[in-house]
């Protein structure tokens, strides 16, 4: 069958030939390596000094002396999230529409000082000052032995926390490859006078507020302070005592504990970050840092750091060893201080061509702090939020755990004196695991049908026909500029009508498909020429009107009749700039707002957890005079048991499969409204 759609035109800044990832496993240039050693380090950093936009064929960077000509380096926009929100929001952080935590990798052809000099243009832009540059070494095998570890450098504010390889056969290990409080920093502890009435989302620090912990608003580190949270990173504990607030990641952070009870018990401890949503295949970020714990006594404790950032991808991945991206704890407050909140996980990407077998992947956020002095009651710090995994082979037997950090506790009240939460593998706090069973391969190259090669006469707005694999997204580039992206249907062959008229003259159109975040190899380029029939419309063909973009909201997950835990994730698309209403069972359960790419999404809370059995889910546009009716509902099934690293539970994040399902669903958004009177 074949699916005719309207493009969507997405005008990129994209250069000529831009390199995608069509890397793969690697070209094995660096050989086999065996590490036997701890803590060894593979990578090299440096920061990016300058701004670049995409098509740029060059890194101004930090220290070029770092590289050769040949390397393989990741670029990644580590922090600098625009607009910067206010400090205490908690609402999820959608990145869909910004470029924090963009990444990619390049070839350099030449090293100069200062610059690296690229083989293909870079297809993203990236701010300077808030991305970096790694080497990223390509082995033929590796291999970590029992005492063996693999470990990053910590994030300084400008470089580290990343850890990548890729491997073109086998990787081994029995030990461990950490990125352990390698992210987002934690708030520094500083010693105050014995203050009071410091009630304030910003209180300074000289007045009895405590340093926030990092997170995606770049150069406020050790310096913002306050109870309130500064996106992913915890709010510091405000006077008198109050515990800091967890870092965030795809979970939340939990909230420090109150200030003493001397001070009335004022709920002034640092709120927890507030939660991340995007997709790993997208975006890749560090865990947020916890903010600190007040005191007067020199005894409070720091902040945990969040978790960095592991990426790795090889033939197979094989052995019993550990990946670690959890958030660190901070130290147990021994005085009369407030405790510090946890790190947030970290980041593990892992994809393997064959089977990919380990004992544990985690990225867990790290418990607050606790506060061990028994005469008064004080503030604890809050828990870290759970972090992001992504797993990718034949078969996945890896056991993940992205649950969050618990409250700290005080000894003299012997609970969390207010900090949260008690419990960080359900709620809000747990973190994001997306497993795929299926190969990782690029995808196969796509063919362009029509305008054919060497057509003559063709119309300005041209009907442009595909074949591609079921299910990828398709970039088309015309004269070597990438134009438009669009999504291959079920049947993979499909067509879509040019909304933009083409200047007249001769053209070349190729297209380059991309599944979760690879990318193909480009098809040979159809050149054509476009002529414009003088007429009424003084050439320029309308569009059919039967191909305009059907104004309704299509439920995607849960697929019909999929099996599903209690709290489901409920994804769809829909017209950008409108707002859904989802319901289960004939009740709305939320009203979500459609993202820039026309997403939507929301997962069902702890209280809002469905009984074992059969379900059903609809999803309208809440616009106004809209008097369509509710679309037939999607029948699920809810079940109490799921396989491990399923990724089902209540999470605020959303990982490949759902945007991967999302993508397909415009050309069903069309095929559904085709079949209404």
């Amino acid at each position: 069958m074949r699916t005719s759609l309207v493009l969507a035109v997405l005008l990129c800044a994209g250069g000529v030939l831009a390199e995608p990832d069509t890397f793969g496993l690697g070209t094995g240039r660096n050989g086999p390596l065996t590490v036997s050693a701890q803590n060894q380090i593979i990578n090299r950093y440096t920061p990016l000094k300058a701004s670049v936009t995409a098509g740029a064929t060059s890194l101004p960077v930090g220290n070029s002396a770092l590289f050769q000509a040949g390397d393989l380096v990741f670029v990644h926009q580590s922090t600098g999230l625009m607009p910067v929100p206010s400090s205490g929001d908690a609402r999820p952080l959608h990145l869909a529409s910004g470029t924090v935590g963009r990444f990619e990798f390049a070839r350099v052809a030449a090293v100069s000082p200062g610059v690296l000099a690229l083989t293909a243009p870079l297809l993203h832009g990236y701010p300077g000052g808030v991305s970096q540059v790694v080497s990223v070494p390509e082995y033929t095998s590796l291999t970590v032995q029992k005492l063996g570890s693999l470990r990053a450098t910590p994030w300084n504010g400008s470089t580290g926390g990343i850890l990548v390889a890729l491997v073109s056969g086998r990787f081994f290990s029995e030990g461990l490859l950490s990125v352990e409080g390698g992210g987002f920093r934690g708030g520094s502890f500083v010693n105050h006078a014995d203050l009071a009435g410091c009630v304030n989302l910003d209180e300074p620090a000289v007045s009895g507020g405590s340093y926030k912990g990092e997170g995606l608003v770049e150069g406020r580190h050790n310096s913002a302070s306050g109870y309130g949270n500064l996106a992913n990173g915890g709010g510091g504990g405000n006077c008198h005592n109050a515990g800091g607030g967890g870092g965030s990641h795809a979970g939340t952070g939990g909230m420090g504990g109150r200030a003493s009870t001397a001070r009335g018990n004022q709920a002034v401890g640092g709120l927890g970050g507030a939660s991340v949503v995007y997709s790993p295949t997208e975006r890749l970020l560090f865990g947020g840092g916890g903010g600190a714990g007040e005191g007067n006594e020199n005894k409070g404790s720091a902040g945990g750091a969040g978790g960095g950032l592991i990426f790795l991808r090889a033939q197979e991945i094989a052995g019993d060893g550990l990946f670690n991206a959890n958030g660190a704890q901070p130290l147990i407050t021994q005085g009369e201080d407030g405790a510090g909140g946890g790190g947030a996980g970290g980041a593990i990407v892992l994809r393997a061509a064959n089977d990919l077998v380990c004992d544990v992947v985690e990225a867990r956020g790290a418990n607050g702090g606790d506060v061990r002095d028994t005469t008064a009651a004080l503030g604890p710090g809050g828990g870290g939020g759970g972090g992001v995994v992504f797993l990718q082979g034949a078969s996945v037997p890896c056991l993940s755990s992205v649950s969050g950090g618990i409250a700290g506790q005080s000894a003299a009240s012997k609970d969390s004196h207010g900090a949260t939460p008690a419990n960080g593998s359900t709620g809000t706090a747990l973190g994001l695991v997306q497993s795929v069973q299926k190969p990782f391969r690029s995808p196969t190259q796509p063919t362009v049908t029509a305008p054919a090669q060497g057509a003559t006469g063709v119309d300005p707005r041209p009907l442009v026909e595909l074949s591609a694999e079921p299910g990828v997204r398709v970039h088309l580039f015309l004269d070597g500029e990438r134009f438009a992206s669009v999504d291959s249907g079920p049947s993979g062959v499909f067509s879509f009508q040019v909304s933009t008229p083409l200047a007249p003259g001769a053209h070349e159109l190729s297209a380059v498909a991309e599944s979760l975040g690879v990318w193909s190899a480009r098809s040979s380029a159809n050149r054509f020429e476009v002529v414009v029939d003088e007429g009424e419309d003084g050439g320029v063909p309308m569009p059919d009107a039967g191909e305009e973009a059907p104004k309704l909201a299509l439920l995607v997950v849960p697929g019909q009749g999929e099996v599903v835990g209690p709290t489901p994730l409920l994804a769809g698309t829909a017209p950008t700039g409108t707002s859904v209403s989802l319901q289960v069972d004939g009740v709305e359960v939320a009203q979500v707002e459609v993202d820039g790419e026309g997403r939507f999404h929301h997962a069902l809370s702890a209280e809002q957890a469905l009984a074992p059995g059969s379900h059903s889910a609809t999803a309208r546009l809440l616009a106004a005079g809209d008097e369509d009716p509710l679309p037939a509902p999607t029948q699920f099934e809810v079940v109490t048991r799921l396989g491990v690293g399923c990724g089902c539970g209540a999470s605020t994040g959303v990982g490949w499969g759902v945007l991967a399902l999302l993508g397909v669903g415009w050309a069903s958004r069309r095929r559904l409204r085709a079949r209404r009177p």
